[in-house]
């Protein structure tokens, strides 16, 4: 026990006498700490800074790598638009070719054609026969008109006498119309090959409708009497009367003749479209 004391006590005395040796020692381990822990700090910020710098670059490089990604399809796109235009092309030039054979052909059968002597055509009663049956009758006139007129009638009697209080008498006013031309089916022709002349035969003209509409009759005035009256006979002799009326009076004024001359214009205007008509001379009678 004594001799661990003693030890305790030389190690002591020993601490003292190194005292300051050891302060030094702990300061500069102290000191070696705190360079350390700096450097350590200073390391960290660095690294800190350099990873915020990297993590730049990658998110720069991400952004240009999308970027490269995108043009690479536009590239690619492009590339296979490029390949349909050549596509079309191609197919264009086998057209052009194509329709420059078709040209040439058409070229060759063209001189051919023009190297054909041309024959003028034959015209024969038959076929002029053939062009104008399609029609019936030509109307190539017509005459409307409005008339009034006064009309007076009494029953006869005995011996051919009047009878008494029979007189019967009214007034109207109507429209009508008249239609005059040929009938195509009297036309006939007559062809000199030798003199290249075509006769054409036509009738006269005549009347092939008279109409004076019913629902055009206004009647003015009516007047009957003790032993007659106006009946519905009489307003159909009075229509019958009148027509015949009528048509002497356009017939006078010239339908007839104004009808022939434009039934042969119409004809003569027709026969123009007859292929090599135009080597005939046409004569009417």
């Amino acid at each position: 026990m004594n001799e661990m004391m003693g030890k305790s006590q030389k190690i002591v005395a020993v601490i003292k006498k190194k005292r300051g040796l050891i302060g030094s020692i702990i300061s500069i381990a102290l000191v070696a700490a705190a360079v350390v822990a700096v450097q350590r700090a200073w390391n960290y910020g660095n690294l800190e800074k350099e990873n915020k710098e990297l993590q730049a670059s990658l998110s720069e490089a991400a952004t240009k790598l999308e970027q490269l990604t995108k043009t690479q399809e536009q590239l690619a796109h492009s590339e296979e638009e490029v390949k349909l235009l050549k596509e079309s092309t191609n197919a264009l030039k086998e057209q052009v070719s194509s329709l420059n054979i078709e040209k040439e052909n058409l070229n060759n059968k063209l001189e051919e054609l023009l190297n054909i002597k041309e024959t003028a055509p034959v015209i024969t009663r038959d076929l002029l026969d053939e062009q104008i049956s399609s029609l019936s009758e030509l109307t190539t006139k017509q005459y409307w008109y409005r008339n009034a007129t006064q009309r007076d009638e009494v029953k006869e009697w005995l011996w051919g006498t009047s009878m008494p209080f029979s007189d019967i008498q009214f007034v109207a006013l109507y429209d009508g119309y008249i239609k005059a031309g040929i009938d195509l089916k009297e036309v006939h022709f007559s062809i000199n090959q030798q003199a290249k002349t075509i006769t054409i035969a036509m009738p006269e003209s005549q009347i092939f409708d008279h109409n004076i509409p019913q629902e055009t009759i206004n009647v003015l005035q009516v007047k009957n009497n003790l032993f007659n009256s106006v009946s519905f006979n009489d307003y159909n002799r009075f229509i019958s009367s009148e027509k015949i009326e009528m048509e002497k009076t356009a017939i006078g004024q010239g339908i007839l003749d104004e009808a022939n001359e434009e039934a042969k214009a119409v004809i003569e205007a027709f026969l123009k479209n007859v292929p090599g008509i135009d080597q005939y001379r046409l004569i009417f009678k």
